[in-house]
């Protein structure tokens, strides 16, 4: 399975409507710049060939939009948000299909890493905005991991179930920032 099919699993057909202009702003392309990681700086990880989304909480469902087609989808039953997400609610998130061990297949999830709407400036109570909104996340969405670079270099070097691309911090609402040096990081990490 592929990220375009994860994809196809978390969507049902295109979706053109106009609703809350926050909500809105949060369907635009993420910002990725470079520079330094401070040990401080809230951080996670991108999945290689995973496809960035935003996912929705609309007062009529769930909708997704994949960033790289530019295109806005409802979300398929698997992937509705429970009743305990309000809408106005949009989350960064991932594609990802994580390798079942000892077998040749893979469950399709999408990880959601940020919280974009409603507007927070401090990545550690978006972070905590997101948990608490745990029960409404069905099983095809996962929390991502996120802490401090340290921290997510040993929860990263124990393995993952996907590929890494990088590590990023969390910035701004759709911002991240990614160090220049993080490919060499990244190769240390797969070595260990």
């Amino acid at each position: 399975m592929n990220p375009d099919d994860v994809l196809a699993h978390a969507c049902r057909g295109h979706c053109i409507e106009i609703w809350d202009k926050g909500v809105a702003r949060s369907l635009r392309p993420i910002a990725y710049d470079e520079g330094a990681i401070a040990d401080t700086d809230l951080t996670t990880w991108l999945v290689r060939g995973g496809r960035m989304l935003t996912v929705i909480k609309a007062e009529g469902g769930t909708r997704i939009y994949d960033h790289q087609e530019d295109f806005l989808y409802y979300a398929s039953p698997q992937a509705q948000l429970g009743r305990e997400c309000p809408p106005g609610h949009a989350f960064l998130a991932q594609t990802v299909c994580d390798r079942d061990r000892g077998k040749q297949t893979c469950t399709p999830r999408i990880l959601l890493m940020d919280l974009l709407h409603p507007a927070e400036a401090d990545p550690a109570k978006r972070g905590e905005a997101m948990r608490r909104l745990g029960g409404s996340f069905p099983p095809l969405y996962h929390v991502q991991w996120s802490g401090n670079k340290r921290c997510l270099q040993a929860f990263l070097s124990k393995g993952m179930p996907h590929e890494v691309e990088a590590v990023v911090a969390l910035r701004g609402q759709g911002r991240l920032v990614r160090e220049p040096r993080a490919a060499s990081l990244l190769q240390s990490l797969r070595a260990l």
